[in-house]
C-alpha cells in the first residue's frame, strides 16, 4: 500500500473517491435525486449583481452561494432571494433549507429570517473566524 497526499488532486482522482462513495450509498439512496439550482438578479444591462446556487438533493435544498454586490447590499435583496427560494422549494417535497456562513458574514440575517444554527466550526479557516451552520425547516404538508 502506498499513502500519498496531494494539495491538488486530479478531477479523476477526486471523482474516484466520489464515485466509490455514491456506490457505498447506493443502498441507502438508490435513484440519486440531485439536481443544481439558481435564482440571479439581472440589473438594467443584463449584468449578475446578486444571487444564490445550491443543490437540491432528494427533500433538502442546500444553499451553497449567495452574493450582492456591494450597491445592492442592506436593500431587501437578500431576504427577496431567501424568500423566492423557499417559495420555489414549498412547490416542490422539499422540506429542509440549509446553509452556512462565516461569523463576519451574516449570521444575524440568517438568524432573523427564521434559520436555525445547528453546528460550528470554531478557528476555521482561520483562528477567530468560525463557519456556522444552519437549517430552516418549512411547512410542506399538502392536504391529502
Amino acid at each position: 500500500m502506498d499513502f500519498t497526499f496531494t494539495l491538488a488532486p486530479s478531477k479523476d482522482d477526486v471523482s474516484t473517491i466520489y464515485q466509490g462513495l455514491v456506490g457505498f450509498n447506493r443502498e441507502h439512496f438508490p435513484t440519486p435525486n440531485e439536481n443544481s439550482f439558481g435564482l440571479f438578479i439581472y440589473d438594467e444591462e443584463n449584468h449578475i449583481v446578486g444571487g444564490l446556487t445550491g443543490q437540491q438533493f432528494f427533500t433538502s435544498m442546500h444553499i451553497r452561494y449567495l452574493w450582492l454586490d456591494e450597491n445592492m447590499r442592506r436593500q431587501g435583496f437578500g431576504r427577496q432571494l431567501i424568500e423566492r427560494v423557499e417559495a420555489e422549494a414549498k412547490k416542490g417535497d422539499i422540506v429542509n433549507l440549509f446553509i452556512d456562513t462565516y461569523s463576519f458574514q451574516a449570521p444575524t440575517f440568517y438568524e432573523n429570517l427564521g434559520f436555525r444554527q445547528t453546528g460550528r466550526y470554531s478557528d476555521y479557516p482561520l483562528r477567530g473566524i468560525d463557519k456556522i451552520f444552519y437549517q430552516k425547516c418549512l411547512n410542506t404538508q399538502k392536504p391529502r
